[in-house]
């Protein structure tokens, strides 16, 4: 009988490594992520192999811990904001806003790289963008039972905004990154998308 692989308990991720991870992130930016080695990503994040070890067994959990350090620093800022008393299109403004500034810094090769390659870091990605367009859905309701938004199909709102931020952004025939920058192509999109639908007076 051969012996049994024992795999290493992992230290929980604390705020420092958080740290490090979100810097890690944008390091990741214009890399393949498919040719990096565990080497590469110690000498990207300045850390020992072996402190990388302490937390992490792969490559792919690195990439989703920090996938995971910025989307949850997204979320947390977006609960605060909902519990500040705004008007829904100063919350819709602020929500977009938010959004923006958690995009910055990550570059469209990146996520069409995660989209392709790492299925674990992209469901996340795909859960954190469903959640937030049924933020944006909840505001498109809201603005329309206050007669401030013109009376569109929520539906087929939401399904472009999803559209827009899932597809069409992470299409490499569409958009790169000699053109374009991830944060402001989705600033700009949405910020259109309240044009069309604040009434006009």
């Amino acid at each position: 009988m051969g012996r049994t692989a024992l795999t290493k308990k992992r230290k929980p991720i604390t705020t420092k490594v958080e740290k490090w991870l979100d810097e890690l992130l944008l390091e990741l930016q214009n890399k393949d992520l498919e040719k990096l080695t565990i080497d590469d990503l110690a000498k990207l994040s300045r850390k020992s192999k072996s402190t990388i070890y302490i937390y992490f067994d792969s490559k792919e959990e690195i990439l989703l811990a920090a996938c995971k350090t910025r989307l949850d620093a997204i979320s947390n800022k977006i609960a605060l904001t909902f519990q500040e008393d705004l008007d829904t299109v100063t919350l819709y403004e602020t929500l977009v806003q938010l959004f923006t500034e958690g995009t910055s810094g990550i570059s469209l090769y990146f996520l069409q790289n995660i989209k392709q390659n790492y299925l674990s870091a992209w469901t996340l990605i795909e859960d954190f963008t469903d959640h937030f367009i049924k933020l944006l859905k909840t505001q498109y309701k809201k603005g329309i039972s206050e007669g401030i938004f013109n009376d569109v199909s929520v539906e087929l709102a939401s399904q472009l905004d999803k559209l827009f931020v899932m597809q069409v952004v992470t299409n490499p025939d569409l958009f790169n990154d000699k053109t374009y920058i991830t944060s402001q192509l989705i600033n700009d999109y949405l910020n259109l998308r309240l044009t069309g639908l604040l009434k006009r007076k």
